[in-house]
């Protein structure tokens, strides 16, 4: 039988439950407020201890203070106290440089120098139809002087620099090939940089494609790529992106919508654990056995693109487990031209992981001991495996000890939500 509550004990309840309720928020409102006034307390305080310091300083110090480098320096020094390891301050001339060399619109001669141990200048790449390339400067070379300058470890990695420049401005650089010195006068002009070459491997009908980096201009490149190789009856493809420290995630993800079919890309996580869909791909793919080359060197968008092909199923990799940097950095452009990149997401792969801290791991573990550039399909190790997995891969034949799952049949994948957004970065 039903029994009948009377009024006054159901006002009585719901004073009660008010009462509760109102308990409740009171206190998550006052533990917030009272955080929040911490905080404050904390902030106010560091900003006396600065200002502290400031006066002192300027009250006491022999010496003249510049004031540009010392905003700059308590800027590096406050990034290098928040605990994120890739956090960097860019003054207002790094930032524009760096820019520019996203947008490949840097003017220079076209070469990949290191500062070697005597502060030489040691070339290591030129590029094709580059100023260097039209003097015959070659891998291997030193640059010991730059205009009237010789170049010492004290003075290199500033004379380094300053082989960018203007657009059409000229540079007369010594250089030593074979140990011979000579005198180039080179103009500088902007040099499209190919992070995208490829060729056939022999005759085995498997297209080769080295990806060195992600930045504006590498989709296009790839395009043109892959499509020659198909065109040239590519039965398979290997991507190599053993040593690519990443770069744009938006040209990674322009490239992976080329080869995936219609889902989610990229996700990334903030720190308060909500998800947001980065990237998707359409419905169209390349449909080619897939194996991606890695090792150690291999971090951020490049982890993204190997992780990716993996969990839909396309590609296997093949090498040695990649760095491990799957979280995201945001640039931020401050009022003065200057900028600041923090870390403000986990990144996030199609089925719900996360390979931050961890890397990519191969399906086939290959080890090196020597470095794999210039080294051919016969002497490295790394890539005659792939070479074996592409073409089993094409005849059919089971190669790997484990099966990746396509995203589509994982039931983790469903906890990704559908696209929300396109990637802009």
């Amino acid at each position: 039988m039903n029994k009948k509550v009377s009024l006054g004990a159901a006002i009585a309840m719901m004073f009660l439950v008010a009462a509760i309720t109102f308990s409740i928020t009171y206190d998550a409102v006052t533990r917030q407020v009272n955080s929040r006034i911490v905080d404050l307390r904390e902030r106010e305080s560091a900003q006396a201890k600065y200002a502290e310091i400031d006066r002192e300083v300027r009250a006491n110090y022999y010496g003249t203070i510049d004031e540009t480098q010392l905003l700059d320096s308590v800027a590096r020094g406050y990034l290098a106290g928040i605990g994120d390891q890739y956090a960097t301050y860019y003054d207002a001339k790094t930032y524009e440089k760096i820019l520019r060399s996203q947008e490949n619109t840097v003017a220079d001669i076209g070469a990949v120098l290191r500062v070697g141990p005597d502060g030489y200048l040691v070339v290591e790449e030129v590029y094709p139809d580059s100023p260097a390339a039209a003097v015959g400067i070659k891998p291997g070379d030193q640059i010991i002087k730059i205009d009237d300058v010789d170049l010492t470890p004290e003075n290199s990695a500033k004379m380094k620099d300053s082989v960018q420049g203007e657009q059409g401005t000229r540079i007369t650089l010594t250089i030593r090939s074979d140990n011979v010195d000579r005198t180039e006068e080179l103009t500088r002009r902007v040099v499209v940089v190919p992070s995208v070459t490829s060729r056939m491997l022999g005759d085995s009908m498997v297209g080769y494609l080295i990806i060195t980096e992600f930045n504006a201009n590498t989709s296009d490149q790839f395009k043109r790529e892959v499509d020659k190789l198909i065109n040239q009856g590519a039965q398979s493809l290997i991507f190599d992106l053993r040593d690519n420290k990443g770069g744009l995630l938006s040209a990674a993800t322009r490239i992976l919508d080329r080869l995936l079919p219609a889902g989610p890309i990229v996700s990334s996580m903030d720190r308060e654990g909500n998800i947001n869909v980065l990237a998707t791909s359409d419905a169209t793919e390349i449909d080619l056995p897939m194996v991606v080359l890695i090792n150690s060197g291999t971090a951020s968008s490049a982890e993204v693109f190997a992780q990716t092909l993996k969990d839909y199923g396309k590609a296997r990799v093949v090498g040695t487990t990649s760095t491990g940097k799957g979280v995201m950095q945001t640039l931020i452009r401050l009022s003065d031209g200057s900028a600041i990149e923090i870390t403000t997401a986990t990144l996030v792969t199609p089925r719900g992981e996360t390979f931050n801290g961890v890397g990519v791991r191969p399906d086939y573990e290959v080890a090196m001991d020597t470095p794999w550039k210039g080294l051919g399909e016969e002497l490295d190790s790394q890539l005659k495996k792939a070479m074996e997995v592409a073409v089993a891969m094409h005849r059919n034949i089971e190669v790997l000890q484990e099966q990746s799952q396509p995203v589509s049949e994982a039931s983790d994948a469903e906890q990704i939500p559908h696209p929300v957004e396109e990637l802009s970065n």
